[in-house]
């Protein structure tokens, strides 16, 4: 019961921030939530076999794409949202640029120029300046070619602005929320142009957090979104129905190949310790340009992973569509003794919280 009560706490936690800012939900991401008192009063109904198998198969029959466009939206809107600029610096203030990238600081007035208004910590007032660190993607970081711009400790804060120039123009700025510090990687791609990526957090805790890995591209003038990617979506007992775990490995870049390992366990009230997983396995997934929508695609096809199925890792209100990009590993575990009582009494669960889900 206590793990149901806390996955409804969860839906209704994220449900609730759906109307906030990115920032804003940011901000509240590691924050404890109160538990749904009205679910815990609520009766419990058994279902027979027949009943739960008949749920899950008309789950099975749901159109997959719209369960995968509610779950992403959060995730992508984040990733696409990052200002596309086109901010020429004068020479006289991008040789000033050059020298403060060499001595690691910059004037607060020089950085106000440059970067427009920007939020400065008061230790840096007093002393009039502000650290930098620069991001090279050229082969000598002297070109000052392809880069970016951290204004501040990337390393000290969960969250950093983080400018992107293309020789002496400002294209993009992104605000990363980080949690950990920032690792920003860099490669050319097979067409020559800069790909960069790093990890975005979402949530974070102790046995629950979730990152992605956003990947961008220089095309022309801009830094454009082309891959959004989860890196690694973790849920542990007692803090979810589902106990999951999902992590990326960049292992190649030409073709731009990932390596995910995974596993989904089901809850067992009578043996929590020791239940077995119902999924467990590890795949790999490349990844193609095309050019037309300019974006990288996965050759799910070609893995042993599906991208629905790697949404279910996501934490979100996403049993449905866990049950439904599951629906066949679901289905064979119902003829499986030691995986039908699991499978039931998982599905017993989701069908009373949807039952007695209010709609909207």
């Amino acid at each position: 019961m206590k793990t149901y009560i806390f996955i409804l706490a969860l839906l209704t936690f994220l449900s609730c921030n759906s109307g906030q800012t990115a920032s804003e939900k940011k901000q509240t991401a590691d924050s404890s939530t109160a538990l749904n008192n009205d679910s815990e009063n609520k009766k419990q109904i058994i279902y027979s076999d027949k009943q739960l198998e008949l749920f899950l198969d008309s789950i099975g029959e749901l159109n997959t794409q719209p369960l995968l466009d509610k779950i992403g939206f959060y995730s992508d809107s984040i990733f696409k949202s990052h200002l596309q600029l086109s901010k020429i610096i004068p020479l006289p203030d991008f040789n000033k640029l050059r020298k403060a990238i060499n001595s690691k600081e910059i004037s607060i007035e020089t950085a106000k120029r440059i970067f427009g208004d920007i939020q400065i910590d008061s230790t840096f007032i007093e002393k009039g300046t502000i650290p930098l660190t620069l991001y090279s993607f050229d082969k000598l970081k002297k070109e000052l070619y392809e880069f970016a711009i951290c204004l501040g400790y990337s390393e000290v804060s969960s969250g950093c602005d983080l400018y992107f120039f293309k020789s002496n123009k400002i294209i993009s700025k992104h605000s990363i929320y980080h949690r950990y510090g920032l690792e920003l990687k860099h490669y050319r791609d097979s067409d020559g142009k800069t790909v960069i990526y790093y990890k975005e957090n979402y949530e974070s805790g102790s046995g629950i957090w979730w990152f992605n890995f956003y990947f961008y591209k220089y095309y022309d003038d801009k830094l454009i979104p082309v891959l959004n990617e989860l890196e690694n979506g973790n849920l542990q007992s007692p803090w979810g129905l589902r106990v999951l775990w999902l992590e990326s490995f960049v292992q190649k870049t030409n073709p731009l190949t990932i390596k995910m390992v995974y596993y989904q366990q089901l809850p067992d009230t009578t043996n929590p310790d020791t239940r077995p997983k119902i999924i467990n396995d590890s795949t790999i997934v490349t990844y193609n340009w095309d050019e037309k929508s300019k974006t990288f695609n996965g050759n799910y096809e070609k893995s042993k992973i599906s991208k629905a199925q790697i949404y279910s890792y996501y934490l979100e209100d996403n049993e449905i569509l866990f049950i439904n990009s599951y629906y066949k590993t679901l289905k064979s575990s119902l003829l499986d003794k030691d995986k039908k009582k699991l499978t039931l009494n998982y599905l017993n669960e989701i069908k009373n919280y949807y039952e007695n889900k209010p709609s909207r």
